[in-house]
């Protein structure tokens, strides 16, 4: 039989996943270690940078004995001087045969010329420094073909320096949101990316066959600028500065848009469906309630 994500974990089937997680300081790490928290199938290896980074120390990586690996640290890292290092260590863990790795990629990947969605058989063609690391990177996770790329839209955590912190920041500072509107794709909160993340290992544990290329983002595609009136028209509920906001972006946006010139950075997401039984959810609601509590957090 082929294998994909099979563990072969025989010896005892109510042991925990030996999960090797690369960037567990990230949004996506960190959420994957607190969302699973309470999960006892899953035990979490989480390695300093400074080791994966190291070519020398690669027999401790191996000690550490795990059923599976995750890379979490692309997404953030694929701009740093010594992500060639890091890459180094991608390519070392996916030769071992012995543990199959997922990489979490990004649709970013895609130059959005398509004008449609992106399918994972769409050859990645984007020319911007960041996609041209994720590139790379995929195309040595692929290598392995036990391996899987797992590509997602528009990532949101109400944490570090994403895009919602970034808006509300500007909105509270009282700064003008001078967005261009050019783009369009399915932002996707980092709680629903783990759900899917969990389930594709955990499915893959117990013998499924799927592996390469995969897609996944929340369902409803929506222009940036739109993207960042949702933003504003939930703070306007709590901040003054916000409704301020909400007419300026109608007054310079109307409702009726020329798309056709826009970059289109959505993914489908039917393959993941078939194969992992994986649904799309809304993330309006999540945006909604993510913005409530940064607010009342403050």
């Amino acid at each position: 039989m082929e294998r994909g994500l099979d563990l072969n974990n025989t010896q005892d089937i109510n042991a925990p996943i030996r999960v090797l997680l690369l960037g567990s300081g990230t949004e996506v790490g960190s959420s994957l270690l607190l969302l699973s928290k309470e999960k006892t199938e899953f035990e979490w290896l989480c390695p300093d940078e400074s080791l994966l980074l190291d070519v020398g120390r690669r027999a401790e990586l191996d000690a550490m004995q795990f059923d599976v690996v995750i890379d979490a640290l692309s997404l953030r890292y694929a701009l740093q001087s010594d992500y060639g290092k890091f890459q180094s260590a991608l390519r070392y863990l996916s030769e071992q045969a012995s543990a199959p790795l997922v990489m979490i990629s990004s649709a970013r990947v895609f130059s959005g010329s398509k004008g449609a969605a992106y399918a994972e058989t769409d050859v990645p063609d984007s020319s911007e420094p960041y996609a041209k690391s994720l590139i790379e990177a995929e195309s040595i996770v692929l290598n392995n073909p036990n391996n899987i790329v797992l590509r997602t839209g528009w990532l949101f955590s109400g944490k570090g320096d994403d895009f919602v912190c970034r808006t509300l920041g500007l909105i509270q500072d009282g700064v003008n949101l001078a967005y261009k509107d050019d783009l369009i794709g399915s932002p996707t909160p980092v709680s629903d990316l783990v759900r899917v993340i969990l389930s594709m290992v955990n499915q893959g544990h117990y013998g499924a066959q799927n592996k390469g290329v995969y897609h996944y983002c929340c369902a409803e595609e929506i222009s940036w600028i739109r993207l960042v009136e949702a933003i504003v028209a939930t703070s306007s509920q709590f901040d003054p500065k916000a409704q301020v906001e909400v007419e300026a972006i109608g007054d310079s946006f109307p409702e009726v848009q020329e798309t056709s010139a826009m970059q289109r950075q959505s993914l489908s997401c039917r393959k993941i469906f078939n194969h992992f039984g994986i649904k799309q959810r809304p993330w309006r609601s999540k945006l909604r309630g993510l913005v409530k509590e940064l607010y009342q957090a403050n």
